[in-house]
């Protein structure tokens, strides 16, 4: 790593260190990690130690703004390739500092203990991420069997002008979108009540897409992995036809970090 004051000749670029998260000391990068770019260079990973804790960190230019969706993924990828192997307090996305100096100093030193105990609470946890997109048709066939009055709703509308039935189209689509909202709460809640006896903490996200059926974080202790990942397959199974379900993991722990307060120049 190099210092801002540092300036590369050939692309008048200047470099800061970009902070990814924080492991306990001692760690090893996993290999086939990649950075957020630096210019036309191949970045380069690595770790900035002070006590019993390093920052996972690499160079970026200054020059430019963060935010592609490229810095995005880089991010995302090098923090939950490091969850695969050792727990870690993922940062927010564009923090940067002067120098490796100023991780050790500003970060990692004055907030020693917040950090070590945050890490520990992690230990032997993996946040892992379920998501899951309806089939179209087979939802609203099942809306339209739970609500028989929106099935007259488009029974009445079936074949006139849409000029003429454009009020009735309207109520129409707002009673499907309620009944969609209705049916992912339901959905959620049916998770939770299968999935969550395998977690040790539950979090229901926003769906999102207009065939978003569920979206839901879980912290799962590591020695209950294979039966959390047992349950969902049999989830998926039972859900097969009306659910696509997918399962994203082990990730970093970016929805349950611990719950004590972070000191505020340190939230990560």
């Amino acid at each position: 790593m190099t210092t801002t004051e540092e300036t590369s000749s050939s692309q008048g670029t200047t470099r800061g260190s970009y902070i990814y998260g924080i492991v306990p000391a001692g760690v090893r990068i996993p290999d086939g990690l990649e950075p957020i770019p630096y210019g036309d260079e191949d970045g380069e990973l690595g770790l900035v130690t002070e006590g019993r804790l390093a920052a996972v960190v690499s160079d970026v230019s200054t020059d430019r703004a963060l935010g592609t969706r490229r810095d995005l993924m880089a991010h995302e990828a090098v923090l939950n390739g490091i969850a695969q192997e050792t727990p870690v307090l993922p940062m927010r996305f564009g923090a940067v500092v002067t120098d490796d100096d100023a991780v050790a100093d500003e970060l990692l030193g004055p907030h020693q203990d917040y950090f070590v105990r945050a890490l520990e609470q992690l230990e032997g946890h993996q946040e892992f991420r379920l998501r899951g997109d309806y089939e179209q048709d087979a939802v609203l066939t099942r809306i339209l069997e739970a609500d028989p009055r929106i099935q007259q709703m488009r029974e009445k509308i079936a074949g006139v002008d849409e000029d003429a039935s454009y009020y009735d189209r309207i109520r129409l689509g707002e009673a499907i979108s309620n009944a969609m909202d209705q049916l992912r709460a339901e959905d959620a809640q049916a998770c939770v009540d299968e999935l969550s006896k395998f977690a040790v903490a539950t979090e229901v996200k926003e769906a999102g897409g207009e065939n978003g059926a569920v979206h839901l974080a879980f912290l799962v202790r590591t020695d209950h992995r294979s039966d959390f990942e047992r349950a969902v397959d049999e989830l998926g199974d039972a859900w097969a036809g009306r659910v696509d379900l997918r399962l994203i993991g082990p990730t970093a722990a970016f929805d349950f970090l611990p719950e004590f307060e972070a000191p505020e120049e340190a939230q990560a």
